[in-house]
């Protein structure tokens, strides 16, 4: 048996604990990663507070990077030795994942927030009350973790793993709802508002600025939308054009005053705060595209106008992982860091492992926008 260390949250809203467990055999479609870096996303900590359902004890963290170790007998993605980001989990076999549409998997929730691998059985062996694991097809608050292949990202062993392990969700969510969701060219989007700027929306601002300065002849705003006055700085040096202070300033009248009255063409939501999402969706101008990225807690309703987004012609989307086939999406992100047109650094903070509880308390208070745990 294989040995690990794992980072627990053994009950609802407790503390995570550093555990040594043992991992459960390879089977065949399953690869054992030796981790350098797994990153904090909220999802984690929503898990943890109960927002999202699971069992405990649990094991979290969907957001690893590393080197393979061994691979199962199936397995045809990577090999000993590869460098990996992990990413979101599926099924492969539905219409949707065939038509490499893995964002839209029917088994989507069952793959991700199972709490177990498909056939029920745990990663990690237990002789008592048995852990939630397979969280995102990876558990990677688990070093070795043993990963679903369908997880697995081969990318470039020359990019820095403790940096480029947060494109596995949250950079991939925020960059991913601009390029293959709102399509600011494409749609000749002349103004657009990213609200929340967190880990997640400051990806979203950096994603419609590549694409406004690799795109001059086809110029839009980007108008980044926050309470927190250091997290619109940021946004202002990853390429906002407009700031809002929406504690400071009347957003509606500012907004159609930066649209000369003609509201968003373009919205994407990066909070799940319901108040501003409500909010985002009052803003909406005529042909307008509004996206949700960010989660209120399961079961929140939306208040829509129907008959205005009916007259309107707009639309209101769900975006699941930046609508990504990660396996192609993340090593496109990841080139465009190396490039230097993806400044992932500027929004990140190191810890080591041990010190996870205190990443979290920084993340939730605003004082990080993306924690990265260093496993060496």
């Amino acid at each position: 048996m294989v040995k690990a260390t794992a980072l627990v949250v053994p009950e609802l809203n407790a503390p995570f604990e550093m555990r040594t467990v043992e991992l459960d055999e390879l089977r065949p479609n399953e690869v054992l990663v030796d981790l350098k870096a797994t990153s904090i996303c909220h999802t984690d900590l929503a898990v943890q507070a109960g927002k999202i359902p699971m069992p405990f004890p649990v094991v979290l963290g969907h957001e690893g990077a590393g080197v393979v170790r061994a691979v199962g007998s199936n397995v045809k993605d990577c090999e000993a030795g590869d460098h990996v980001i992990l990413s979101y989990n599926f099924c492969g076999e539905c219409r949707f994942c065939k038509e490499k549409k893995t964002y839209q998997c029917e088994k989507s929730a069952a793959c991700n927030f199972g709490g177990s691998r498909q056939d029920g059985s745990q990663t990690i062996l237990s002789d008592s009350t048995p852990f939630s694991t397979c969280f995102f097809g990876q558990s990677s608050f688990c070093n070795p973790a043993v990963v679903q292949e369908t997880s697995i990202v081969k990318i470039d062993e020359k990019l820095p793993l403790p940096v480029v392990c947060a494109l596995g969700c949250g950079f991939q969510t925020g960059a991913g709802a601009i390029y293959n969701v709102v399509k600011p060219i494409e749609r000749k989007v002349q103004y657009l508002a990213i609200f929340g700027i967190g880990g997640v929306g400051c990806a979203s601002v950096m994603a419609a600025h590549h694409l406004a300065t690799t795109n001059p002849s086809t110029p839009f705003e980007i108008i980044a939308i926050d309470i927190n006055p250091e997290r619109l700085q940021l946004a202002k040096t990853l390429g906002a054009t407009h700031v809002i202070d929406s504690m400071k300033e009347d957003l509606k009248s500012t907004v159609m005053t930066i649209t000369a009255g003609r509201g968003l063409d373009a919205a994407v939501d990066c909070s799940g705060n319901m108040h501003v999402i409500n909010g985002m969706l009052d803003l909406l101008g005529v042909g307008s595209l509004a996206v949700t990225v960010g989660s209120p807690p399961a079961g929140t309703k939306a208040s829509v106008d129907v008959f205005d987004l009916l007259i309107g012609c707009k639309t209101y989307c769900g975006c699941h992982q930046g609508w990504a086939y990660a396996k192609e999406f993340i090593p496109s992100l990841a080139e465009l860091y190396a490039k230097g047109q993806f400044p992932l650094e500027s929004l990140q903070k190191t810890y080591p492992v041990q010190d996870i509880n205190t990443a979290c308390k920084d993340m939730l208070k605003g004082d990080v926008l993306k924690p990265v745990l260093l496993w060496e």
